[in-house]
């Protein structure tokens, strides 16, 4: 009971006390924190797909380029051309057969012509026409069949060069047109890019014909016989282009900043499937706060690919501070100079082929620095 008695006397000092205590168990900690001592990866993101077309437009190119070629229905850049021969009426043809009621054998009129060549300008961009396709057709209005004969010359005309060289000649014979067809094809022709096509020209030309051909025209009469071609050049980059373009990858949010690391190094994963070869020129890190010095392996390649075969390639770039730490990363420009593909299957370039630069990720070594609660 005295031990009670004695603790009662002293509770109001005892709590006088510790309300006067003025004593900061914080002071002299350090609060940074370092942890993973050893590497941390910090994801970052994916970005792309990047097409040729913006490639080009990057290059100041594709707004050259756009007067001399189109897309294709699959997306592909090519050098276009078409046209028809004159139209052979049915009723008019009926006239000139002494016997309506027999199948006849009725000669057109040669069909010829040349194409604007311009495999010149678009060499000088660095582009040839691989391959060129050329494709003859035959109209067939009648609700029969008919067949088709004759011979058709492509040639290739160099400037200031008499005569022409001759690239291509066939004979074609009893080649079948279904009925109401306006396009069955007579002949198909690729040729590679070397020597453009430029001249064609059909002869010797047969229109094979059922008996009574006005009774199997549904437009009684006016239906037409004609030929027609269509000339389709692929384009494929052969030559390096004079320029290094430019690729911004924008919004990584690599937030460095606050970590408080010196280096890192940038990783992704890039999957090609344009068949071009690009060559790391140089790497520029963008940065709100400030610049940061780069070093990336010289003449870093990324392979070509194409859309049946893309290419993955790893890229590798070490970032390091100029001052104190390295600062919060928002893109990464890739200077990049474009050579000719080398051993791809398919050179031909389309608009929907690309380039995607994926799993991008900041890895740092010896530890990041936080600021401790």
């Amino acid at each position: 009971m005295k031990f009670f008695r004695l603790l009662l006397l002293l509770a109001p000092s005892l709590l006088w006390s510790c309300e006067n205590m003025d004593y900061d168990i914080s002071k002299g900690i350090d609060k940074e924190i370092t942890l993973f001592s050893d590497e941390v990866s910090v994801p970052v993101g994916d970005v792309g797909p990047i097409s040729p077309k913006q490639l080009l437009n990057k290059s100041g190119m594709g707004e050259m380029l756009g007067s001399f070629v189109t897309e294709d229905q699959d997306g592909y850049l090519v050098v276009e051309n078409s046209g028809t021969s004159d139209a052979s009426y049915v009723m008019l043809l009926a006239y000139t057969i002494p016997d309506q009621t027999k199948p006849a054998d009725v000669p057109l009129a040669a069909f010829s012509g040349t194409m604007q060549d311009k495999s010149s300008v678009l060499k000088s961009f660095g582009f040839s026409l691989a391959p060129q396709v050329f494709s003859l057709t035959v109209a067939n209005p009648l609700t029969e069949e008919i067949s088709v004969s004759g011979k058709m010359t492509l040639s290739s005309q160099a400037s200031g060069e008499t005569p022409a060289e001759t690239l291509y000649a066939k004979e074609f014979s009893g080649v079948v047109a279904a009925p109401g067809t306006k396009d069955a094809q007579v002949l198909r022709v690729e040729q590679d890019g070397v020597q453009a096509i430029s001249g064609y020209k059909v002869e010797n030309v047969s229109l094979h014909l059922p008996a009574s051909i006005l009774t199997k025209d549904p437009l009684q009469g006016l239906g037409a016989f004609y030929l027609a071609y269509n000339y389709k050049a692929y384009l494929s980059l052969t030559s390096d282009l004079p320029v290094v373009l430019p690729i911004e990858i924008n919004d990584l949010k690599a937030p460095l900043g606050q970590y408080q690391v010196k280096e890192a190094v940038i990783r992704m994963d890039v999957v090609n499937e344009i068949p071009l070869t690009l060559v790391l020129d140089s790497v520029d890190v963008l940065s709100e706060q400030a610049d940061a010095t780069v070093s990336v392996t010289p003449g870093l390649t990324l392979a070509a690919g194409c859309p049946a075969k893309p290419v993955t390639s790893p890229l590798e770039i070490e970032a390091k501070a100029t001052d104190g730490t390295i600062p919060d990363i928002s893109g990464i420009r890739l200077n990049i100079a474009v050579k000719a593909p080398v051993g791809v299957e398919d050179a031909r370039l389309g608009m929907s082929q690309k380039i995607s630069f994926n799993n991008i990720r900041a890895t740092i070594s010896g530890g990041i620095t936080i600021q401790g609660l």
